[in-house]
C-alpha cells in the first residue's frame, strides 16, 4: 500500500509527465505545421479523405481510434501528434496493440481480455523500448519494466525519450535478420534469439541427461557439444592465433556474436544478429531453465572462491539450481587438470561453464571433448567476476546505448585499454576491408560474365596455353579458362583489391585527422589560452608565427606554430649558420639557439608550439601523421632522392620523430621518412601516434 505522501507525489509526477506530453506534442505540431498542411491536402485531393483512424488498445482496455494520414509514405504517422496532445498516447510507452475485431462479431473475447491485462498499466508510446531493444539486440529484456522505470518522473521519463531516438538516429541501416549463419572474418556466427539459444543448449543437456541415466535409450554415446561466445576482441584474437580460429571454425557445434563491435560489423556486411547473446545475459536466464528442468550446473575458472561466490549469489536467487560444483581455473599441473576432469564427470553434471579466458577456455574444452562426460561446454569469458561481485556491470541504460565497454575501460583501465583504444579501431579496419573486397569481388564477377567467351580459333591456335578445365566459379557458371587469362585475372584482382585497400586507408586517415584534431583542441583550449599569456607577457609580438611550407607535391601552404623565437629570429638566422649542429647543411638546429626565449624553449622542448598544427590538420593542408614539413629553402637542396618525402601530406608527427626527433641526421629522417610512405596504414598511424606521447613526455631530441 502506498502511503498519502508516496500517492501524492506519484499525482505530481504523472502530471509532470503529461505536461512534458502536452509541450511536446505542441511544439512538434507547430514546427512541423507546413508540411501538414501540405500532406493534408495533397492526401485529400488524391484520397478523397486525408486522414483515416485506426484501432488500437488503450491503458485502460479501452479502443483509441489512432490518427494518420491515408495511404503510405514519408510522415504518414505524424498525426499521432494529435492523440498525444489529447493524452491517448504518451511520448514514451507501451508498443501498440491493434484491434482487429469486427463491430459485428466478439469472436477474440479471449484475445481482448490478455491485451487489455497487458496494457492496463501503460499508454501507448510514441516511443517505445521494442524500437530500441530491435536496434541493438536486447529483445530479451523486459520492456514492461522498463517503461515503468520510465515513468517514475520526469527526468527518467525524457532520458527514456533521449536514449531510444539516440539509437534511432546512429542505428537506423535496416539489415537482414533471417540469414541463419552471418559470415563475418573467416566465422559463420549462428544467428538465433536468445531463447532459442537457450532452447538449443537445454535440449542438449536434457538429451545427454537421459542417455546417461538409460544408455539403453540411445543408439550411440551423447558427446559434449561445444558453445563460444565472440567479440571484437575475440575475432582480433583469431586473426593472431590460428589453434583459436580453427576450434571456433571446427570444433564449436555454435558460435554465437557478442557486443555491438560485431553487430555494428554485421550491419555493415547487411546482415543484423537478432539478439545480443552473451554469457552475462545469459548466465541468469539458463539458471533459471536449468532450475526448471532439474538440471545440474559446474563452474569452472576464475581466481579461487570467485566461482563458490558466484555459485552461492546465483542459488540465492535460483534456490532449486543444483550447482554440481566449483572450481577456480588455474590447473597448474596435469595432476591437477585431470583431477578436476575427474571431479566434473564424477558430479553427473550436464552444463560446464568455463571461465579462463579467450582462448584458454575454448581451446582446453577442445582438448578435452572426449574426457568430459557433459553434454554442454561453454566458454564464458569473465562472466564469474561479474556474478560474484568482483567487478560492477554497467546498467542497463549503458547498454542499450551499446556502449557498456566504456564502462569496462574505466573501471579495468590498466588491463583493458589495448583491447578497446587498439583493438577496437584494429576489429573495424579489418572488418572494413572485408567489405570493401566482398563489393570488389562481386562487381569483378558481374564485369566478368560478359568477357568469358573467346575465340575458338585462338583457342585451337594455342594449344599449349590451355590448362586443365578449372571450375572457375563466376556469378554462378563455370568457364574454361587458359593460363593467361586466369593468371591476368588474378593479377587484375590483385590490383584492384590494392586500390580499394589504399582508398580506404586515405579515407579512414582522414576521419581520424578530422576527428583527432577536433577533439585535441578542445580538449586543449586551456593550454592555448595559458601559452598565448605566457608568449605575450615574455616578449613582444605575435602569439602565432606563421610561415610558407611545402606541402604534398611542393605545394605551398602556411603553417601555423606558437611563436618560440624573438621576432628578428630570421634575419639573425644568416649570422647563425656557421653553428649549424645538423649535418648535412640541409636543417638548421641548434642545441642553444640563442634566438628562441625562455617560454619558447619550454615550449619546444614539450612540443607545445606545435599545437596550433592541428588547424592545418582541419584545413586539409597536413595530416595528423606524416613527414615533417620543410621550409622552401630546405626543399631547394633536396635531391632527386630527398624529394620523395613530398609525395604525402606533410604531418605533426612521423617515424623519427617517435624514434630520436633532432639527433636522427637528415638522411636518415629522409628514409624513415620514405619508409613510413611505402608501410603507411590506419593501424601504422594510430601506433606512431601512441608512441608519441612518451616521446613527447621524455623530450628525447628536442631542442
Amino acid at each position: 500500500m502506498l502511503s498519502e505522501t508516496q500517492v501524492e507525489a506519484k499525482s505530481i509526477y504523472d502530471n509532470a509527465i503529461r505536461a512534458v506530453d502536452i509541450s511536446m506534442a505542441l511544439l512538434l505540431i507547430l514546427a512541423a505545421a507546413p508540411v501538414l498542411i501540405l500532406k493534408y491536402l495533397y492526401r485529400r485531393y488524391r484520397y478523397g479523405a486525408a486522414i483515416e483512424r485506426v484501432s488500437i488498445y488503450g491503458a485502460s482496455g479501452q479502443t483509441i481510434g489512432l490518427y494518420q494520414f491515408t495511404g503510405e509514405g514519408i510522415c504518414c504517422h505524424w498525426p499521432h501528434l494529435f492523440n498525444l496532445l489529447k493524452g491517448e498516447l504518451s511520448l514514451v510507452g507501451s508498443e501498440f496493440e491493434f484491434d482487429f475485431r469486427s463491430n459485428t462479431s466478439m469472436t477474440l473475447v479471449n484475445e481482448t481480455q490478455k491485451i487489455q491485462k497487458y496494457q492496463s498499466q501503460f499508454k501507448p508510446g510514441i516511443l517505445t523500448f521494442k524500437q530500441m531493444y530491435l536496434r541493438v539486440g536486447l529483445n530479451f529484456e523486459s520492456q514492461g519494466a522498463e517503461v515503468s522505470k520510465a515513468q517514475k518522473n520526469p527526468q527518467s521519463y525524457l532520458l527514456a525519450a533521449l536514449r531510444i531516438l539516440l539509437t534511432k538516429v546512429f542505428i537506423t541501416k535496416k539489415s537482414d535478420t533471417s540469414l541463419a549463419k552471418i559470415p563475418l572474418l573467416g566465422l559463420k556466427l549462428d544467428n538465433l534469439t536468445m531463447n532459442d539459444m537457450l532452447e538449443n543448449i537445454v535440449q542438449q543437456a536434457l538429451t545427454h541427461q537421459q542417455a546417461r541415466l538409460n544408455p539403453l535409450s540411445v543408439d550411440k554415446p551423447i558427446n559434449m557439444l561445444q558453445y563460444a561466445f565472440v567479440n571484437a576482441d575475440c575475432l582480433n584474437i583469431s586473426a593472431k592465433d590460428p589453434s583459436y580460429l580453427r576450434c571456433l571454425r571446427a570444433s564449436c557445434h555454435m558460435v554465437f556474436a557478442d557486443g555491438s563491435g560485431i553487430r555494428l560489423a554485421s550491419q555493415w556486411k547487411g546482415y543484423s544478429p537478432k539478439d545480443n547473446l552473451n554469457g552475462t545475459d545469459m548466465f541468469p536466464r539458463l539458471c533459471e531453465r536449468l532450475s526448471n528442468e532439474r538440471l545440474s550446473l559446474f563452474l569452472l575458472g576464475g581466481e579461487p572462491g570467485v566461482a563458490d561466490k558466484t555459485a552461492e549469489n546465483i542459488q540465492r536467487k535460483y534456490p532449486n539450481l543444483q550447482i554440481a560444483g566449483t572450481h577456480h581455473g588455474f590447473l597448474t599441473t596435469p595432476q591437477l587438470n585431470q583431477a578436476v576432469i575427474n571431479q566434473i564427470n564424477d558430479s553427473g553434471t550436464s552444463v560446464l561453464l568455463v571461465a579462463m579466458g579467450v582462448p584458454q577456455q575454448e581451446i582446453w574444452l577442445e582438448a578435452h571433448r572426449d574426457k568430459l562426460k557433459i553434454g554442454v561446454g561453454i566458454g564464458v569469458g569473465g562472466l564469474f567476476d561479474f556474478y560474484s561481485g568482483n567487478i560492477k556491470r554497467a546498467p542497463l541504460w549503458v547498454r542499450q546505448l551499446g556502449m557498456e565497454w566504456i564502462c569496462r575501460l574505466t573501471e579495468e583501465p590498466a588491463r583493458m585499454w589495448k583491447r578497446y583504444i587498439l583493438g577496437n579501431p584494429l576489429f573495424l579496419y579489418r572488418v572494413l576491408l572485408e567489405v570493401c573486397t566482398d563489393k570488389q569481388i562481386s562487381a569483378n564477377s558481374i564485369k566478368t560474365q560478359g568477357d568469358q567467351a573467346y575465340s575458338t580459333r585462338d583457342f585451337q591456335r594455342e594449344p599449349e596455353l590451355r590448362i586443365k578445365p578449372e571450375e572457375t566459379q563466376l556469378n554462378g557458371k563455370l568457364v574454361n579458362l587458359t593460363n593467361h587469362q586466369v593468371q591476368n585475372k588474378l593479377a587484375i584482382s590483385r590490383c584492384k583489391r590494392r586500390l580499394a585497400q589504399l582508398r580506404l586507408n586515405s579515407r579512414l586517415k582522414r576521419g581520424v585527422d578530422l576527428f583527432g584534431a577536433t577533439i585535441l583542441i578542445i580538449l586543449l583550449l586551456p593550454v592555448f589560452f595559458t601559452i598565448s599569456v605566457l608568449i605575450r607577457l615574455e616578449s613582444k609580438g605575435p602569439v602565432f608565427f606563421s610561415q610558407q611550407r611545402a606541402g604534398k607535391n611542393n605545394a605551398l601552404f602556411t603553417m601555423w606554430k606558437f611563436r618560440s623565437m624573438y621576432q628578428d629570429a630570421e634575419m639573425r638566422l644568416s649570422r647563425l649558420q656557421s653553428t649549424n649542429e645538423m649535418p648535412g647543411g640541409v636543417l638548421f638546429k641548434m642545441k642553444k639557439d640563442p634566438r628562441i626565449t625562455l617560454v619558447g624553449r619550454l615550449i619546444r622542448k614539450m612540443s607545445i608550439d606545435e599545437l596550433p598544427q592541428l588547424w592545418n590538420v582541419i584545413c586539409g593542408d597536413m595530416s595528423l601523421v606524416g613527414p615533417r614539413p620543410a621550409l622552401i629553402s630546405e626543399v631547394k637542396q633536396y635531391s632527386l632522392h630527398d624529394r620523395r618525402r613530398l609525395t604525402i601530406k606533410p604531418g605533426i608527427t612521423c617515424i623519427w620523430q617517435v624514434s630520436g626527433r633532432s639527433d636522427i641526421p637528415f638522411e636518415q629522417q629522409v628514409e624513415l621518412d620514405v619508409d613510413y610512405i611505402y608501410q603507411q596504414s590506419f593501424i601504422t598511424d594510430i601506433w606512431l601516434l601512441i608512441k608519441t606521447i612518451p616521446a613527447v613526455i621524455l623530450a628525447r631530441g628536442a631542442y
